[in-house]
């Protein structure tokens, strides 16, 4: 960030009302300073502005083009130019008001602001912090007080800041932390968390991740339970620890406009009894777990395009949400909160009284939690990272700290939300229930293979392309259910995409095999009995040897009784061959040539023979 030299001018105490009687609700008014060795320059209140504006603050712009103020002494809150609590457009126009004596107009402001504005946009980008900030090696947190305090936290310990190296921004939703109190202990947070033992590692890590690291992502920490087990009181708990705001929880957003208001303006969002998270909201919240960004057009512009890229803190509450999306399940922590009996009831004054009596405390042992995570974190060695790895080795930092087992439960959990997540899914439990033996194919022939009867659910991919984008993005969870998914490329004979599927090793044993798909161009499988009686095999039926076949539409040539073949486009058909007529067209998955083949076998043609490798020959 740039800080210009400030403007030559005779001095604040030489800038003086003008006294011509115009009013400053039109055209901006000039106003005079005195200079006895010449002529009376004018000025106008537009660059009276800049100029006070230029001797308080130095300019910069965020990366994602926010340009904004600092004052060049006291401390490192910045000032976005317009609108909001601690904008530079109502400070400075109390500067002047107080300099000068007027009040100056909107049209003045504006001018100024569009030249301080300029000069902003002139300088190199610089990022500004929500809440906290990380810096060489530590943690800086904004305590959001009008004495604009800064607690600075290491691997050595923490203390509050005198030199602060990093920028902060508050908005409406910013309040204030209470100055940290040492002495406290983790027995003073659970003392105000109805959080059964099983679950407080892994809330602790939720709350001690977000405290400590602004660069990670975050899971979703959801608080789940029926009435009358105090998740309202428990999420608003959680983000006061972290982000204080005057409005800690909020109601579900309607749109996705309507989550990047709630969300922009917290480190910490508090979402407040969720029954269901619709597709839209989903992805919203994975994005602010993994700091994905997004881009929207400017109200009231032609051209102007709006950037939305931040990385949140989530935690919401409700009795049931629902069953979540494989994506989002990955990315969440869920804990279920216990019924609190009449006993344990207190009324809302103790409670709030209790709160504020404890928060210094327990603000205070968070932070040496921080402390020791951070001490702890380099010398953390996992055999395998989960998704989400970076809050796994917090984990892992602070069961060892603690003694705890938080990553043991975090894996278990995380394993439980993917299988929950495979079997809500329609076309997800389709694929289990179908795929019960090691399978390769297209994803037009798994779309084909797994074809609901009647029409499909909403969510059904369409198409092989949808089919595709369905196991890229919810291949994470098939894996964290034990599934094995691989995509094979493009590298084989047919030169199409194969993917390879695996369940999980528990599947039942009984389960026959299924057979190598035929490509899309395979319309029909006739097996023919005794007395030349046709049998077709339907979509997702079994014949009476249990044996599955993939949904294939239905023809019906006129097939011997020997003849158990597929057949060719040219007519060629087991024995006999061209004398029954033209025949459903078929091709080898494995090279995509044309099949024949006499008795039960396929085969590849002209390039193989029956004497070719058993790979080449192919069991209709």
């Amino acid at each position: 960030m740039n800080s210009p030299n400030p403007v030559n001018t005779t001095g604040d105490s030489h800038v003086t009302p003008d006294t011509s009687g115009r009013t400053e609700g039109g055209a901006a008014p000039a106003v005079s300073t005195p200079d006895t060795s010449g002529p009376r320059e004018r000025k106008s209140a537009a660059a009276v502005l800049v100029e006070l504006a230029m001797d308080r603050y130095g300019f910069g712009c965020t990366p994602d083009g926010e340009p904004f103020a600092v004052p060049t002494s006291g401390g490192k809150i910045v000032r976005i130019l317009r609108g909001g609590r601690s904008s530079l457009r109502s400070e400075l126009a109390q500067i002047y008001q107080k300099q000068t004596g007027l009040i100056a107009g909107q049209q003045a402001l504006s001018d100024a602001l569009l030249v301080i504005e300029g000069t902003a946009r002139q300088t190199e980008p610089v990022a500004v912090h929500l809440r906290v900030a990380e810096h060489a090696g530590a943690t800086w947190i904004d305590l959001g007080d009008a004495a604009e305090r800064v607690v600075r936290v290491d691997s050595r310990g923490w203390t509050m800041a005198d030199d602060v190296p990093v920028l902060f921004r508050r908005t409406a939703l910013t309040a204030a932390l209470p100055a940290p109190e040492p002495g406290g202990t983790l027995e003073d947070l659970w003392a105000l968390l109805n959080v059964t033992a099983s679950d407080r590692p892994l809330v602790l890590a939720w709350l001690v991740a977000a405290l400590g690291w602004e660069n990670i992502p975050h899971p979703m920490l959801a608080l789940l339970g029926e009435q009358g087990t105090g998740k309202s009181s428990a999420t608003k708990s959680l983000v006061q620890l972290v982000d204080p705001s005057p409005v800690p929880l909020r109601k579900p957003p309607r749109d996705a406009t309507g989550w990047v208001t709630a969300a922009a303006g917290s480190w910490v969002v508090g979402l407040d009894n969720i029954s269901d998270i619709p597709g839209w909201l989903s992805d919203s919240l994975c994005r602010a777990v993994t700091g994905d960004g997004d881009v929207r057009r400017e109200l009231y512009s032609d051209d102007g395009l709006a950037v939305f890229s931040f990385r949140r803190a989530i935690v919401m509450n409700g009795i049931d949400v629902g069953a979540m999306a494989p994506d989002l399940a990955d990315r969440s922590i869920v804990v279920n909160l216990d019924r609190i009996t009449e006993t344990q009831r207190r009324p809302e004054s103790q409670l709030v009284a209790a709160w504020e009596g404890a928060w210094p405390r327990v603000f205070g042992a968070l932070l040496s939690q921080v402390q020791a995570c951070k001490a702890r974190i380099p010398s953390v060695r996992l055999d395998s990272m989960p998704r989400m790895a970076d809050f796994a080795m917090v984990l892992a930092a602070l069961d060892q700290v603690n003694g705890t087992a938080g990553l043991s439960s975090y894996r278990d959990q995380a394993n439980t939300l993917a299988r929950d997540a495979v079997t809500s899914d329609p076309f997800l439990a389709a694929l289990a229930q179908h795929v019960t033996r090691a399978w390769e194919g297209t994803a037009a022939a798994l779309l084909d293979l797994v074809q609901p009867e009647g029409i499909p659910p909403r969510t059904w991919p369409k198409s092989a392309r949808g089919v595709t984008g369905v196991l890229k993005r919810t291949a994470p969870a098939l894996r964290s259910a034990g599934w094995g998914v691989d995509d094979l490329g493009t590298a084989n004979k047919s030169g199409v995409n194969l993917w390879r599927l695996t369940p999980p090793r528990d599947a039942p044993e009984s389960s026959p095999p299924i057979p190598a798909t035929p490509s899309s161009q395979v319309t029909a499988l006739h097996m023919a009995g005794k007395g030349g009686v046709e049998r077709v095999i339907d979509p997702g039926r079994r014949d009476n040897g249990g044996e599955r076949y993939p949904a294939l539409r239905v023809v019906n040539p006129p097939y011997p009784a020997t003849s158990d073949a597929l057949t060719c486009e040219d007519g060629v058909a087991g024995i006999g061959g061209d004398q029954y007529g033209a025949s459903p067209v078929g091709t080898c998955p494995d090279c995509g040539e044309s099949l024949s083949g006499p008795g039960s076998t396929t085969r590849c043609r002209p390039n193989h023979t029956t004497d070719d490798a058993e790979e080449n020959t192919h069991v209709s």
